[in-house]
């Protein structure tokens, strides 16, 4: 609800408080005094375009602020859209300077202008203006038929938002799965190459290294048997031999021994040396024996060498890493064994839930078709009470590609107001007089479900006079049992049903014209009624049948 409404230097408005209650609430006045400039000012709150020409002459900027209260439910979609409601309250606020430069405030955010028409089209519908006529657009049209069936299609549609879910996770894995494939596929020779490549040598961990100290041992063979050959002369096999030293020094060392502990450890010392000796000199012995020159090994060596240095050059620096390199790609080979399994898999689960999307979808929309039904009919009543009695109502149903979170539905409001023309969408309606009833009977069919609390008429009665100006100032009241109705008025049956009615008047003051704003008591509206029915040529007479029609029920 819209509880409170500030403006400053709209137009011919220099300052201006209301206070709004409940139900209907009605502005009247004399033409020009200023009543569509109120209602200006809440289009600059919903998000309407605003230039510098708005200002009122003279100042330096102009302002609206609206304070207003907010159910749970919208709360909660506020808040979807990023914006935090305290308390159920929310103040919007809008300011443009002289040179052009606006700014929107929610609850004292800043946030951009053409958020606004998102932001406050949850909380307001202004009938009289396409561009912010909730009806008017299609994609609402499925939103109200399925508020309309209420809770009994919630189950429904919970499993349909939940099978569209799972169907497009699935998808999504497939694609994934198509796309590996496709990559792997197209390299599929190359792979196979690289793996055969790298197979063929049936390389083991540290291999390598193994091989190059074979390689430098029979490389070097020669070198290497000389030098055995000599530290085995000097050792043992030359005239004058370490060994024969050593055993000789050991003998003396043993003869004085029995003079003392100190040449026995010193015999002892030498005897150990002698036999360590001993066994290098046989290690040596058998070195040389074993090293000989092979040159068909060698070859091997420096072959199998080569072999492996151009692998690394390939696919790694180390045995290890080439390793590595074989099993990524064993695994993207077996990538297209394993997946073609799994794409199958995948497929046939897709499959059966496009079956129970289709399914679920059917059951949405034979609920949706019974509904529209019952809406068609309604609408119709409403329109003959209206004195529209020509008119035709109709919901077409056509069928979305793919699958949808609202089913397969694709709903859209149609209407003829003359016999023998097929019906269209709404927003074709060329008459502003069929405009204003078609949506009052909208609006008094779906106000219960379409949850905006605020609803603004602008001159509803335009074009529309005796009976049927008094349905439609009955049907205005019964709205305002579900949501808070202001309305622009002309009309006395219209005026008489609001719950609160505000007087709108100009004046003219040290050469300045202002809008002045004041909330009519009961006499003040009888008195009201009365200018309304007769202009200035208020006589008892007027004033009695003015009462008469506000003390109507």
């Amino acid at each position: 609800m819209l509880r409170e409404l500030r403006i400053e230097n709209l137009a011919i408005i220099e300052e201006l408080e209301l206070e709004f209650g409940d139900g209907l609430i009605t502005l009247t006045g004399e033409t020009g005094a200023g009543k569509s400039i109120i209602l200006s000012g809440i289009n600059l709150l919903i998000g309407e375009k605003a230039n510098v020409e708005m200002l009122r002459d003279g100042e330096e900027y102009l302002m609206a602020e609206g304070v207003f209260e907010t159910s749970d439910y919208q709360t909660e979609e506020l808040k979807e859209l990023g914006i935090e409601v305290e308390e159920g309250e929310l103040i919007v606020r809008r300011v443009l300077d002289k040179n052009g430069r606006g700014k929107a405030f929610v609850n004292g955010k800043r946030v951009p202008v053409s958020s606004l028409k998102q932001i406050m089209g949850t909380l307001v519908d202004l009938v009289g203006q396409h561009s912010h006529q909730m009806l008017l657009n299609k994609n609402n049209h499925i939103k109200l038929l399925d508020k309309f069936l209420g809770d009994k299609s919630q189950d429904i549609r919970s499993k349909i938002e939940n099978t569209v879910e799972r169907y497009g996770k699935i998808s999504r894995k497939i694609s994934e799965i198509e796309e590996i494939k496709k990559e792997i596929q197209e390299k599929k020779d190359f792979y196979e190459f690289q793996l055969n490549e790298i197979n063929s040598l049936s390389l083991k961990s540290g291999e390598d290294e193994e091989l190059e100290d074979e390689y430098k041992k029979l490389f070097n063979s020669g070198k290497i048997k000389e030098n055995l050959i000599n530290s085995y002369t000097l050792l043992k096999d030359g005239e004058h031999n370490a060994m024969s030293f050593i055993y000789n020094s050991k003998k003396f060392l043993e003869s004085v021994s029995k003079y003392g502990k100190e040449f026995e450890e010193a015999q002892d010392k030498l005897e150990k040396i002698y036999y360590d000796l001993e066994d290098v000199v046989y290690i040596i012995e058998n070195l040389e024996e074993d090293t000989d020159t092979d040159e068909f090994r060698l070859n091997e060596l420096v072959d199998r060498l080569d072999k492996i240095n151009s692998l690394k050059k390939k696919y790694g620096f180390t045995i290890e890493e080439i390793l590595d390199y074989r099993d990524d790609l064993q695994k993207k080979l077996d990538t297209l064994h394993e997946s073609n399994f799994e794409e199958k898999k995948l497929i046939k689960e897709r499959d059966e839930l496009t079956a129970l999307y289709k399914k679920y979808a059917e059951k949405l929309s034979a609920a949706r078709k019974e509904s529209a039904a019952l809406i068609e009919s309604r609408m119709e009543n409403e329109l003959k009470y209206l004195n529209m009695k020509d008119s035709m109502f109709k919901i077409s149903f056509g069928l979305i590609e793919g699958m949808g979170r609202n089913g397969s539905d694709q709903v859209e409001f149609l209407i003829t107001t003359n016999k023998g023309q097929s019906p269209k969408p709404l927003s074709k309606i060329a008459s502003g007089g069929e405009v204003s009833r078609i949506m009052l009977a909208l609006k008094s069919i779906f106000s219960v479900v379409d949850n905006v609390p605020i609803l603004v008429f602008d001159e509803i009665d335009t074009g529309v006079g005796g009976e049927t100006v008094r349905k439609i100032a009955s049907k205005l009241k019964d709205i305002g049992g579900n949501s808070q109705v202001v309305c622009i008025t002309h009309s006395p049956a219209i005026a008489s049903k609001a719950t609160q009615q505000f007087y709108i008047e100009k004046k003219t003051h040290a050469d300045k014209t202002v809008t002045t704003v004041r909330e009519l008591n009961y006499k003040g509206r009888i008195e009201e009624i009365g200018r309304m029915l007769a202009g200035e040529n208020i006589t008892e007479a007027v004033l009695k049948h003015a009462k008469e029609i506000l003390d109507e029920i």
